[in-house]
């Protein structure tokens, strides 16, 4: 065999030995591929942490604190994302009011497990920013809520309304529930503690247009209250003029509506020592909707949200 000739035999069988590995390797990659849908435990820290999400409009980068319970991260775990009041901050509601502590007993000690989000719903440019987006578009409180909190809390595992609650205290009671009839398809229960369901706009988020702000009064949206899970709460002692009076009122409109809902009213003031006493109903309230919709049951011994969040 001439030279030239041999050269180009070895060229070729090496060109078809690659091809065959080449092949190969492709082939042994899609065999061992997930579906994009296969719902697959991801490694969740459990406990708390703290995670950073970016304003679409200030491009500042806000916390978000993050309780998991120690059970495995799919769509079916249900999310809680718990809106603080004016003024406040995801800081105080788990460190100085125990929130996260609160959610880690309840699911302790047998309550349904669930992933506990608290974000940051203040703003560059308003010190009170009703969890809204400004009409100038200084603050956008909700479309960081929808497009920037989310995506990071629930990563791959994007629950679907049912798995997804949201609630508050005070001006995050009412966000909450204004957030909820907006956007029926992200949330399926809502669970407002001493909020109101009027405007109240001290900050001017809306200027004063009577279009914006009649498109955040749940008061006058109850056409997409019957597609969630509602829960009210109200303090008997209640000193706060803008929210007196304001869930028994709501109350009676889903009544009047015929949508269902459940108004709880308990001693009390417009204190966190009165939502500390709401909150396990309002905890069950939830679990009974996500227990429904095939939630993981209760697990024991879920770990303590204490020490340095990451």
């Amino acid at each position: 065999m001439g030279l030239s000739v041999w050269a180009g035999t070895l060229a070729l069988a090496l060109a078809l030995a690659y091809v065959t590995v080449t092949v190969g390797l492709h082939h042994g990659a899609a065999d061992t591929r997930r579906p994009a849908d296969v719902d697959t435990p991801s490694p969740a820290r459990p406990g708390l942490t703290q995670i950073q999400v970016t304003d679409p409009a200030d491009h500042r980068a806000y916390g978000v604190y993050v309780w998991r319970p120690d059970v495995p991260e799919t769509r079916k775990l249900p999310v809680l994302y718990f809106l603080h009041g004016v003024p406040s901050d995801p800081k105080t509601l788990v460190d100085d009011e125990g929130l996260a502590r609160q959610v880690a007993a309840y699911v302790a000690h047998g309550g349904t497990p669930f992933v506990l989000a608290v974000p940051d719903g203040n703003g560059s440019h308003h010190d009170d920013t009703e969890w809204a987006n400004a009409v100038d578009g200084s603050d956008r409180i909700e479309d960081r809520l929808l497009n920037e909190v989310i995506p990071a809390v629930e990563g791959r595992h994007h629950r679907d309304a049912a798995h997804r609650a949201i609630g508050g205290f005070s001006m995050g009671g009412y966000g909450s529930m204004n957030l909820a009839l907006r956007h029926p398809d992200v949330f399926g229960s809502v669970t407002s503690i001493s909020g109101y369901f009027h405007v109240d706009d001290p900050s001017h988020m809306f200027a004063e247009k009577d279009a914006v702000i009649a498109a955040n009064r749940p008061d006058q949206n109850l056409a997409t209250a019957r597609r969630l899970r509602i829960f009210l709460s109200a303090a008997e002692s209640e000193d706060n003029d803008v929210v007196k009076g304001e869930p028994q009122r709501f109350k009676k409109l889903l009544d009047t509506a015929g949508v269902p809902a459940v108004l709880d009213v308990r001693p009390g003031e417009h204190d966190w020592d009165y939502v500390r006493s709401v909150l396990p109903d309002a905890f069950g309230f939830l679990a009974q909707g996500w227990t429904k919709a095939g939630a993981p049951g209760p697990v024991r011994d879920s770990p303590s949200p204490t020490g340095s969040p990451q």
